[in-house]
């Protein structure tokens, strides 16, 4: 019987779930820049109502991005903690693919289609990626990606397409026609468990120190816009 902690604080959203066996517990609430202080106690609380301990865990998963910057941030720095804390192995998830299994689970998609989960990345772009649901199963497309809207290429597809996840708000500008839409949905990390479970169960695990958060934009790239945009601000004329 696996024990396993999973978190995801990559979009507004911050969850929490554990997989106890057959059991799940879970924490799941809407918080824009509230992730420091609820991430924590939501661990506590899943762990006290599934009457288990750190020691306890098997493994922790977690989104590792793309996502927002600062929430890929504080969740990786928790599971940092766990993991050498308690001696844990880790297994980090694509925060779009978890999106694309929270659509299944709970638009309850059972006919093949083609998903694609789109995250608000600022700054005029989106983190996206394609998959098709085929026979109850979540085949990848492409690589997690960060595009304008206007420069997103799929791989074509007659299947209808479930579009998910903030960054379809800007659907009139991405140039695809979406069979469903629903831009509020957010990942839980109660999919997580879904992505992830195969790979504990195969012992495909790694330990914290091999791991990295996966930003997608370059550091330097997001240092110049944010100067760039500061700059605009304060200077709007442009004159020197």
């Amino acid at each position: 019987m696996l024990t396993v902690l999973s978190l995801d604080t990559t979009t507004q959203a911050c969850s929490v779930a554990l997989c106890r066996g057959d059991e799940t517990f879970f924490r799941f609430q809407l918080a824009s820049r509230e992730h420091t202080g609820l991430l924590l106690p939501m661990i506590d609380d899943v762990l006290s109502e599934g009457g288990v301990s750190l020691s306890d865990l098997d493994a922790l998963a977690f989104t590792h991005g793309p996502g927002s910057f600062t929430g890929i941030r504080i969740g990786f720095g928790v599971v940092q903690g766990l993991a050498f804390g308690a001696n844990l192995p880790v297994v980090p998830v694509s925060s779009l693919e978890v999106l694309a299994f929270t659509a299944i689970r709970k638009l309850e998609i059972t006919d093949n289609c083609q998903i694609m989960p789109m995250f608000d990345a600022r700054m005029d772009e989106l983190y996206w990626s394609q998959f098709e649901w085929q026979d109850n199963q979540l085949i990848r497309l492409c690589q997690d990606s960060l595009s304008a809207p206007e420069s997103i290429e799929c791989l074509p597809s007659t299947l209808p397409l479930y579009g998910v996840g903030d960054g379809w708000h800007l659907h009139d500008r991405i140039g695809l026609k979406a069979h469903f839409l629903e831009s509020s949905m957010m990942p839980d990390a109660r999919d997580i468990l879904t992505v992830a479970m195969p790979d504990i169960l195969r012992g495909q695990v790694s330990a914290i120190d091999d791991v990295q958060p996966l930003y997608l934009r370059d550091k330097v790239s997001w240092k110049k816009r944010q100067r760039l945009r500061i700059d605009t601000v304060s200077n709007p004329s442009g004159a020197e």
